[in-house]
């Protein structure tokens, strides 16, 4: 088995553990051999979520990978993870999270995409709050504020990850068509990699152990301060 297969299928059985501890039954996930590549996906017709007792959402779940340029760790070139409204992924989802490896020019290599229409939303969300879902609980003259498609949050990366001001400007000119000023691209990139540097070293201040273990695999000689190495902070790893 090569290197590419095994890591393809230690990913695929880390993600049917993942979606199985959600759905609470085992959902099977494989990796199939697709050239030089390996796409994960459900080895399902379909991942039925259950909304309260008589409502379903769908999930649909698929990542393209290959070996990175080192030819020794999982790359993902392509992700799609997207819900959809009843209990099968047909149609148009409600919406889906992206990741494009190679993306084009002037569009997000992850991304959001939100395709319902708000009745759409609001059905779901009305089921929810029958369900008991806490956050769609409302006082009894607010039912129709709490199913409001705003209320909703998407998550976006967390503490570390999240997206900048920069990349919503971006935005605004990629998909709007609004013309910046004459230095916006040297601004737009030098705050961007100042960003990344900053929230880099924000994330090795959360996991230290991480940046030794590649630093030392990239040939750093790492050394431990006196009082002992400093320990990771599972909490901000693991923060929503």
């Amino acid at each position: 088995m090569s290197t590419l297969e095994e890591e393809s299928d230690a990913f695929a059985r880390r993600i049917s553990d993942a979606v199985s501890a959600f759905i609470g039954d085992t959902v099977p996930f494989k990796a199939t051999s697709s050239g030089s590549r390996f796409v994960v996906s459900d080895d399902t017709d379909g991942i039925v979520i259950p909304v309260g007792e008589v409502g379903t959402l769908a999930l649909e779940v698929n990542y393209r990978c290959e070996l990175d340029g080192a030819g020794r760790y999982l790359k993902v070139l392509s992700s799609k993870v997207a819900v959809y409204a009843g209990s099968r992924p047909k149609g148009d989802p409600l919406f889906r999270y992206e990741y494009v490896y190679d993306q084009g020019e002037g569009l997000p290599a992850g991304h959001l995409h939100v395709h319902a229409h708000r009745d759409q939303f609001t059905r779901v969300m009305t089921l929810a709050g029958v369900s008991g879902a806490a956050r769609r609980q409302a006082a009894p003259d607010a039912e129709l504020e709490a199913a409001r498609m705003s209320r909703i949050h998407f998550p976006t990366g967390g503490h570390r990850f999240r997206p900048t001001l920069e990349d919503v400007l971006q935005m605004i000119e990629e998909e709007f068509g609004a013309k910046p000023g004459p230095t916006w691209p040297q601004v737009l990139r030098a705050n961007r990699v100042q960003w990344r540097r900053q929230q880099t070293g924000a994330a090795v201040r959360d996991c230290p152990s991480e940046a030794v273990r590649v630093l030392e695999e990239l040939g750093y000689g790492v050394r431990p301060p006196a009082e002992g190495p400093a320990p990771d902070r599972d909490d901000r790893l693991a923060a929503y």
